[in-house]
């Protein structure tokens, strides 16, 4: 809707609604149904790597998001968004999205979280799974898992296999 006040104009839902629908679409819930599998087993394997063979909180992290990038490359590349062909800016691409996202999930946005709500003996008892000692690394790992998630779709969608970027690398190499 475009509306205007005091000599400004706005546009009130309207854009936002046609941006919301281009990103909710078949390509979204195909993401979501690979990214689920996908979560199960990377994360199935960094529990077991922390409460079981004694990695720390970041590094159990690490070491599953390591294997699983490898997996989540080829499943994006060949499966979700099959457009882009691959060369050294797009694995680049890759590599610094994956550090990005990291970074924010699990040393942003966890420990922030884990400030916020581990206060509550609700939320410690949800994540004492694998020992009162380890209640604050699952939690951390349960929500940079579930961030990272969130922030790695929209960088993969519109940082990494991107049409866009591709249509400049070409434009760059015809001059």
């Amino acid at each position: 809707q475009k509306v205007v006040y005091n000599g400004l104009t706005l546009y009130i839902f309207g854009d936002y609604m046609k941006k919301i629908k281009k990103m909710v679409d078949k390509l979204l819930i195909y993401y979501l149904i690979v990214g689920v599998l996908n979560f199960i087993v990377c994360t199935a394997i960094m529990f077991v790597l922390f409460n079981m063979c004694g990695f720390s909180e970041h590094t159990a992290p690490i070491v599953n998001y390591v294997l699983g990038r490898l997996i989540w490359f080829v499943s994006c590349k060949y499966l979700l968004f099959r457009g882009t062909p691959t060369t050294w800016q797009s694995i680049l691409r890759f590599a610094v999205e994956v550090v990005v996202c990291y970074l924010i999930s699990y040393y942003l946005a966890a420990p922030l979280m884990s400030r916020w709500l581990l206060d509550f003996e609700s939320v410690r008892k949800l994540f004492d799974f694998g020992g009162a000692d380890k209640i604050a690394g699952n939690f951390e790992m349960t929500v940079g898992t579930i961030v990272y998630a969130i922030v790695n779709y929209f960088g993969q969608r519109y940082f990494v296999f991107s049409a866009k970027f591709e249509y400049h690398r070409k434009q760059h190499e015809k001059h």
